[in-house]
C-alpha cells in the first residue's frame, strides 16, 4: 500500500493520529488515539507488515541494534521485530514468538521517534500536562520521576498530554507546540501501587520487566497541539533539602534540551545534529526552563507537587 492509496480506506488498516501525523496502520496501536474526523490535508504515514531486509542497500552508520543512512533506518530488536523507517512509512517484520505488546513498544518508541526526526518533529524525552493556555513539560534522566510526577498532577485534576516522549514542533508563528502523545502512563510497579493506579486495565509492558502501562483518558482536542509554556528539569534534592525551583539561562537551558532529545544518537547518525541544535536553541530562547529539585520518595511527593503548583500560579 502506497501513500497515494490512503484515501481508499484499505481494508485491514485503522486510522490514528500521533504527533500531528495521520497514520494508517495494519497493526493495532494501543494508546494511540483514533484520528478525529475525515482524512486531513496533513502528512500521512503508513505502518504495515512486510519482509524487512537484514541490511540496507546503502549504509552510512552502524549502531548496536541496526544501521542507517540519511533517509532510512533499519532497527533489529532480536527476538522481537525488525523495523524499516523511511520518511512516509514504517515496515514491521515481527519475530516468531514475540508479543504484540513487545512489537508495539519499539514501534511506538524508537521507530516512531526516528520517523519524527526525519520529518522535522522533535521528540523530547519528557512528560507533559495541560496548563492554562498551553502545557508544561518535565525532562530528566531515566528514573528522575517524570511519569510519577505527572501521575500525581493528574490526581489533582491536570490533564496528561504525553508521557515519556513529547513531540515538539514550531508553528508558522515560530512558537513551540506540543502534540498529544499516547493515552497511557509508564509507571514502575512501586509507583503504580503508591499512586493507586493498579486497576484492572493495567498491563505489564514487557515480560519480566516491572514497568506497567496505565491507560489514560484521551485529552481534550487530541488532534490539536498545545503551546509549550514552561520546561522543568527534574533533579533529586541533596539530602535534607526541600523542593525548590531555579531558573536556567542561556547555554545551560539549551544543554538541558539537547541532553533530553529522544534517540538523539540515531538522529545524529542520520545527519540531523545541526537541525536539533537549532530547534533546542529556539525553544530555550522562547520558553522558560527551570531546574526543579525535590526529595525522592513517595513520602515527599505531595510537598513537591505543592511547591510546583505554587510556582505555576503566575501562569493562571
Amino acid at each position: 500500500m502506497r501513500i497515494d492509496e490512503l484515501s481508499s480506506q484499505p481494508v485491514g488498516t485503522t486510522a490514528y493520529g500521533l504527533a500531528g501525523l495521520y497514520i494508517r496502520s495494519e497493526l493495532p496501536l494501543p494508546g494511540v488515539p483514533p484520528w478525529p474526523g475525515d482524512i486531513p490535508g496533513r502528512d500521512k504515514i503508513v505502518i504495515r507488515r512486510a519482509d524487512v531486509p537484514r541490511s540496507l542497500s546503502v549504509v552510512t552508520a552502524v549502531f548496536p541494534d541496526g544501521q542507517c543512512n540519511k533517509n532510512e533506518l533499519l532497527l533489529d530488536i532480536k527476538g522481537v521485530s525488525r523495523y524499516l523507517v523511511r520518511d512516509e512509512e514504517i515496515l514491521v517484520d515481527q519475530a516468531a514468538g514475540s508479543t504484540s505488546g513487545e512489537v508495539c513498544a519499539f514501534l511506538l518508541g524508537t521507530a516512531f521517534g526516528v520517523l519524527c526526526h526525519q520529518r522535522g518533529i522533535l521528540p523530547l524525552h519528557a512528560s507533559s500536562v495541560d496548563f492554562t493556555d498551553g502545557c508544561i513539560a518535565f525532562v530528566g534522566k531515566s528514573g528522575a520521576g517524570k511519569s510519577t510526577l505527572v501521575a500525581a498532577l493528574a490526581a489533582r485534576g491536570h490533564q496528561v498530554i504525553s508521557d515519556d516522549v513529547c513531540f515538539l514542533q514550531r508553528d508558522e508563528h515560530g512558537q513551540i507546540r506540543v502534540w498529544p502523545g499516547l493515552n497511557r502512563l509508564r509507571l514502575w510497579e512501586d509507583a503504580m501501587k503508591a499512586l493507586g493506579c493498579d486497576g484492572p486495565d493495567v498491563e505489564r509492558e514487557f515480560r519480566g520487566y516491572n514497568k506497567y502501562l496505565v491507560p489514560l483518558c484521551s485529552p481534550r482536542n487530541p488532534g490539536e497541539p498545545r503551546r509549550l509554556r514552561r520546561i522543568y528539569q527534574l533533579e533529586p534534592a541533596p539530602d535534607g533539602d526541600r523542593a525548590s525551583v531555579n531558573r536556567l539561562q542561556g547555554a545551560a537551558a539549551v544543554e538541558v534540551l539537547i541532553q533530553n532529545i529522544y534517540r538523539s544518537g540515531l538522529a545524529e547518525h542520520m545527519g540531523r545534529k545541526p537541525a536539533l541544535f537549532v530547534t533546542c536553541a529556539a525553544a530555550a530562547r522562547d520558553i522558560p526552563v527551570f531546574r526543579f529539585s525535590r526529595p525522592l520518595g513517595f513520602h515527599a511527593l505531595r510537598e513537591a507537587v505543592d511547591v510546583l503548583e505554587d510556582h505555576l500560579s503566575d501562569l493562571q
